[in-house]
């Protein structure tokens, strides 16, 4: 059973969305997996080593449900939760299946492109130099090149004096080699992106079959499954069970095929509910997500601060004037207050021309003595 509804056949063209969904699926679910590990290693230290190697176990396990996908429905594991399958494209064709060969390159492309990208970007992040620019954005402050001359020539010395000749030329071509990989990789990832935008916009406008590059490498494009191609993929699949678990009864003595046959049994198991299992586990992470986000939330109320009381009033100076008993009127006029206004230095209150006259004249505070100038005046609104 397909995470959506199946609708239509082999011909109908999927929706932007779905493919959307589908391709963001992985990641979202790489991230449910990484972040579950990472709470229950708080408990179980040993997990630590498998978030030490999380890009190569990840690709195992992207490996492991592509590749059951794509042999028992030619979809990939994404695919066939929103009820999509991959075709070679042939426009005045009838719809077929992958063929072993193409499903191979499929799970290669799958499986090796999102880790190699995983691998240069970690890399990069891992070698740059990082400096917060205007409204934080992250800006590379490049290495001045006497530096890099400099410390050539200390490469140079240190390896003429060891007489590791060959060394220091490994060391020095992976020096080059880096800084030319930290100058194209920004370049290389805009242009990876734009193109991937450039083919998402050109299936959307339905210019193109191909929703992605890899699809269009591969000479692939994803369609629609239908009712009867669905029956006919989980006929055949069982259909192919039935036959091994014939052939493991055919052969060898009866404890072992009985450990065949159950290992067996236990593989298509695990295989059929692998899909249903994940679908909890990614509803498992947004709980844990809300619970421990919650606990936090509720610890940091607990411990917040109350808030610093206000600073005392400014006192008025021994030059300045003198407040007037009844707090409604102007200190500078006596009368009462006309468009209230303030002075950012001190707070009191006064007429809006008052103070705007005296601080341009005399440059203070009329009150408190304290310098001041036109733009540290505020009106002030009251309302009715």
């Amino acid at each position: 059973m397909s995470f959506l509804t199946v609708g239509g056949d082999g011909s109908t063209r999927p929706t932007f969305f779905e493919l959307i969904a589908a391709d963001r699926l992985m990641p979202s679910l790489r991230a449910a997996v990484i972040y579950s590990l990472s709470v229950f290693a708080q408990r179980r230290p040993v997990l630590h080593r498998v978030l030490d190697w999380e890009d190569e176990f990840f690709a195992l396990v992207t490996a492991f449900l592509d590749r059951q996908s794509l042999a028992n429905s030619s979809a990939t594991f994404a695919d066939t939760l929103y009820g999509l399958r991959r075709a070679p494209y042939a426009p005045n064709e009838p719809s077929r299946s992958l063929t072993p060969h193409q499903q191979n390159v499929t799970l290669l492309l799958l499986v090796g492109v999102p880790y190699v990208k995983a691998k240069l970007e970690a890399l990069y992040n891992r070698h740059r130099r990082p400096t917060e620019g205007l409204l934080g954005l992250t800006l590379r402050r490049p290495v001045a090149p006497e530096s890099n001359a400099a410390n050539q020539q200390s490469v140079l010395q240190r390896g003429a004096s060891s007489g590791s000749t060959w060394r220091h030329r490994v060391a020095q071509a992976r020096a080059i080699g880096l800084a030319a990989f930290m100058r194209l990789y920004p370049w290389l990832h805009m242009l990876q992106e734009g193109l991937s935008f450039s083919y998402q916009l050109a299936y959307l406008l339905q210019a193109s079959p191909y929703f992605s590059p890899t699809l269009h490498l591969l000479r692939q494009h994803v369609e629609r499954a239908s009712g009867q191609q669905l029956v006919l993929a989980d006929r055949a699949k069982r259909q192919q069970r039935r036959q091994e678990i014939t052939g493991v009864r055919s052969s060898g003595n009866f404890i072992a095929r009985l450990v065949q046959e159950g290992l067996l049994r236990t593989s298509y198991a695990f295989s059929d509910h692998t899909r249903n299992a994940l679908i909890l586990a990614i509803f498992g992470f947004k709980l844990l997500e809300w619970w421990y986000t919650s606990a936090e939330e509720k610890l940091a109320a607990e411990k917040k601060l109350a808030p610093p009381p206000p600073p005392p009033p400014p006192m008025p100076a021994s030059g300045g004037m003198a407040l007037p008993s009844d707090p409604s009127l102007c200190p500078i006029c006596q009368q009462a207050r006309t468009n209230p206004a303030m002075t950012t230095v001190s707070g009191y209150a006064f007429c809006y021309p008052c103070l705007f006259n005296f601080i341009s004249q005399e440059g203070c505070c009329p009150v408190t003595r304290v310098p001041a100038t036109v733009d540290s005046v505020r009106r002030l609104y009251q309302s009715t």
